[in-house]
């Protein structure tokens, strides 16, 4: 049973993921790999440790809401540069 709850969580986020990727792509013109490989975390907790993290704590709603939240940053800090 829980080797079935592990597979089930670990499909959510790998989709969550994807869909996260597809945003990147068409409003960014990049990928999660490059995004991933830019990004330096705090405390030295890698991209994927941080998307378990708070998948384990907030769930799969508040893994979409943190994405959409880095989307909305990052559309942010893009209209700042153009504005610059």
């Amino acid at each position: 049973m829980t080797n079935m709850i592990v597979s089930l969580d670990e499909g959510i986020k790998s989709r969550i993921l994807q869909d996260f990727d597809r945003l990147l792509q068409s409003e960014f013109s990049t990928d999660l790999y490059s995004l991933v490989s830019n990004i330096k975390f705090y405390h030295g907790e890698s991209f994927h440790d941080t998307v378990d993290i708070i998948f384990e704590r907030d769930g799969a709603k508040g893994l979409r809401e943190f994405f959409l939240g880095l989307i909305n940053m990052l559309n942010s800090f893009l209209a700042e540069n153009a504005l610059s």
